[in-house]
């Protein structure tokens, strides 16, 4: 990997132009280059020691942050009513349970009466239906002992009227009188025995539709105490007056009400955001759509716009099947974390995607790293100068360059300030000695306008 050598080495100073200045400058932008403190510090100047390395292949994209939808909530009223108050302002971090709002519904404190009245007309249901059932218990033994009663009037009678026996015809009459009331009372029993199974049947209904309707209800009240619920009643004495609670730990991102205001059912009040980490959105061009898909979950890097500072990293959750017909791009979505919240919903963001890794390579920082045209170039130390170096490079991703010809394991190459060297001027005719025998490194004086530069 690479060492970073933040002060190069040690850099005496060398006088300027009107100060005994003792070597002259050059004007072959190829000439050996040294460098004061004074300008080492001003440009930044860091060197690394050249060595083996991981560098990765990775496909660049763009993407725009978005707050991930399973981590954002909105804060809403199931019933319309007036704003209470409202305890939070957008900033504020919240955790969940945290008291955010109160809203009094006058729609709420009804359905709270229905359902305490739907409540009381259920358990009198109920009741009935269990006198119904008793009534139905008693008239199953009355009944069949009734029509065995009438059976056996009936019998004395038409015995009586069949025998040759001299019987008053009063007494037939009476008999027979007798069995026809039994007979008539048996069959009015068997109708109660009917219609009081059909009361039970009925009353059951009715207990169930109650119940169902009180559950109905029920669904959209808040419940008495906080079980998990965003929503609880906040007073017994004032039935309408619900407390709204933070579902997650988060951010207040939006505040839409002010206390003594309306809501309507389902108006959104507050959002609620939880910005440890976020979603991605890019577009990925239909000829690298395959190459992505093959790396399975690659890992990704994520950088703000303009700035090389890795910011956080993530993975890539999902790759559309269809391709824009007019952008002939699939949509990819990537999950990353959000350390200390610096990425933020809407922010442009710069996207490496590893798709393969190279271990063991001769690698060198990104920055330190010069083009002119198609050649490549560094400026390796040697002792108390560093000397422009021709490079061939290879694979390349966001941090390191793979260095294929020009450079081995021990170099010392400038890795910050690269550029601000190649617009020095060099010495004239200066000379490479050996780093065990090299003086300090002396300051070369900034190149004019005309200056030559690679």
């Amino acid at each position: 990997m690479i060492a970073m050598i933040t002060a190069g080495v040690t850099i005496p100073v060398v006088a300027h132009e009107g100060h005994g200045k003792t070597e002259s400058a050059s004007l072959d932008p190829n000439a050996p280059k040294k460098v004061s403190p004074e300008t080492a510090m001003a440009i930044g100047l860091k060197t690394a020691e050249v060595d083996f390395g991981q560098v990765e292949e990775v496909l660049r994209l763009t993407g725009t942050v978005r707050a991930r939808p399973d981590r954002s909530y909105v804060v809403s009223p199931r019933t319309a009513g007036i704003v209470r108050s409202i305890g939070v302002q957008p900033g504020d971090v919240v955790m969940k349970g945290d008291a955010l709002a109160e809203v009094e519904s006058q729609e709420l404190a009804k359905n709270l009466y229905d359902v305490r009245r739907l409540e009381a007309e259920y358990e009198r249901l109920l009741a009935d239906g269990k006198r119904t059932e008793s009534l139905v218990r008693s008239l199953d033994i009355e009944v069949p002992a009734a029509t065995t009663v009438a059976e056996i009037a009936e019998a004395e009678a038409s015995r009586l009227a069949a025998s040759g026996e001299a019987v008053s015809a009063n007494l037939l009459a009476q008999r027979r009188s007798e069995a026809v009331k039994l007979r008539a009372d048996a069959v009015l029993k068997a109708l109660a025995l009917d219609q009081a199974k059909a009361d039970v049947q009925s009353l059951r209904s009715q207990a169930e539709s109650t119940l169902r309707s009180v559950e109905a209800l029920k669904g959209v009240l808040p419940p008495a105490q906080a079980t998990g619920s965003t929503e609880v009643l906040a007073d017994p004495a004032r039935p309408g007056l619900v407390r709204f609670l933070s579902p997650i730990d988060g951010v207040v991102v939006m505040r839409a009400a002010i206390a003594g205001q309306g809501a309507e059912a389902g108006a959104k009040m507050l959002t609620i955001a939880d910005v440890s980490s976020v979603q991605i959105e890019g577009e990925v061009p239909e000829s690298l759509v395959n190459g992505l898909a093959a790396a399975g979950t690659p890992s990704v890097r994520v950088r703000r716009s303009g700035d090389d500072s890795l910011v956080s990293t993530g993975t890539v959750r999902f790759i559309s099947p269809v391709i824009d017909a007019s952008k002939r791009t699939a949509h990819v979505i990537i999950d990353s974390d959000n350390p200390g919240g610096v990425l933020r919903q809407g922010m442009f963001v710069e996207l490496a995607v590893v798709l393969r890794q190279t271990d063991s390579a001769v690698v060198v920082p990104r920055s330190a790293v010069l083009a002119d045209g198609p050649q490549h170039y560094v400026f390796v130390q040697d002792g108390e100068y560093f000397k422009l170096k021709d490079i061939a490079t290879g694979t390349s991703d966001d941090r390191v360059v793979e260095v294929r010809m020009g450079l081995t394991p021990g170099d010392v190459v400038i890795v910050q300030g690269a550029f601000a060297v190649s617009q020095l001027r060099g010495i004239a005719g200066g000379t490479t000695p050996s780093p065990a025998a090299a003086p300090a490194q002396t300051a070369a004086e900034p190149s004019s306008p005309s200056g030559g530069t690679r």
